[in-house]
């Protein structure tokens, strides 16, 4: 999942939405003097993203993309999920988007404990109002053609456009039956015993 699902998900689970971003740049064993938010956010994340590439609906959207698209399947299906996210957000929150990603741009100010890229993406995040720019297919595919410039070698995610058209429907159908099922993950994932 990206960036959107997991502040959604932080939010919904009362969790941390620092820690949820947090989970995307912290390697290895959970730093113990992190604070016991950001520790349980970077957990929470790591148990989201495993659930997301394990889950038969996610595993087959990627598996339906061609060859040379299916190696980088799980970026793309994390991104196009994102999409969905933004385009269904009314089923999965009472509040309007706009309002939610205005909250979490409040909430998400630069701590002691963030790494200077997760500063960097929040504020691009807020500068660009990516979140916002994901609700609409152009949006997402310029997100997705962005991630090229994170590899060393050229990808064909430039070159994405035609695919996301072409697997829309499939893609919208995978996330529509995945997403309450991690939503039910997250929760059983943060209720107290």
């Amino acid at each position: 999942m990206n960036y959107l699902a997991h502040l959604h998900l932080a939010h919904i689970s009362q969790t941390s939405l620092a820690g949820a971003l947090l989970g995307e740049f912290a390697r290895g064993a959970i730093d113990p003097a992190l604070p016991p938010e950001l520790q349980l956010g970077i957990l929470l994340h790591r148990r989201i993203d495993s659930f997301a590439d394990a889950h038969p609906r996610h595993l087959g959207a990627v598996r339906a993309l061609p060859s040379p698209f299916r190696r980088y399947g799980g970026i793309i299906m994390d991104m196009m999920f994102d999409h969905f996210l933004a385009r269904h957000w009314s089923r999965y929150h009472p509040w309007a988007l706009a309002d939610f990603i205005g909250y979490s741009h409040r909430r998400l100010q630069p701590g002691a404990h963030w790494p200077q890229d997760m500063v960097m993406l929040v504020e691009r995040l807020k500068q660009h109002r990516l979140l916002a720019q994901y609700r609409s297919l152009e949006g997402i595919t310029r997100a997705i053609i962005r991630i090229d410039g994170r590899f060393r070698r050229p990808t064909p995610l430039p070159d994405c456009a035609p695919l996301l058209r072409a697997h829309y429907d499939e893609m919208e159908q995978a996330f529509l039956a995945f997403y309450p099922e991690l939503q039910d993950f997250v929760l059983s994932q943060t209720r107290p015993d």
